[in-house]
């Protein structure tokens, strides 16, 4: 079983962070390699990663982003979004569930690494994302 969690809080309502976290590709940072939504974002699009297809479960606008990638995770993974106040919103991006095959195998020596880390720039990118659009310089 695995949970692993990432956290921060962003400059902006959950519906003010919502479409920049929509276009995830462009948050995802190039030195971790590439995510891309190749047909649009909606619940059932394929998510192309890195060379692994998996599938987009939830699309609840403003509130929760999550993927399907039941070959190596029962729960799956994705993003919630908790308004903060009037002005900002807390973002958390969870691992969830009961690893399978390779992956069982990958994630403690490898994948687990390279996921913290994308998922730390994915955020560290958010939040500049949302303080040049707060700031009013997108």
């Amino acid at each position: 079983m695995v949970q692993n969690v990432h956290e921060r809080i962003v400059d902006g309502t959950p519906a003010q962070v919502w479409p920049v976290l929509a276009d995830l590709g462009s948050l995802y940072p190039a030195s971790s390699g590439s995510l891309a939504f190749p047909d649009g974002l909606y619940e059932g699009a394929p998510v192309a990663h890195d060379g692994v297809t998996y599938r987009v479960a939830v699309v609840d606008p403003g509130r929760r982003l999550w993927f399907d990638v039941d070959w190596a995770l029962s729960d799956g993974h994705g993003f919630e979004l908790f308004p903060v106040g009037d002005a900002h919103t807390h973002v958390r991006h969870s691992v969830n569930g009961r690893l399978r095959g390779t992956f069982a195998l990958l994630w403690p020596v490898f994948i687990r690494r390279q996921h913290d880390r994308a998922l730390e720039g994915i955020l560290d990118n958010l939040s500049a994302a949302m303080s040049r659009v707060r700031g009013g310089g997108a």
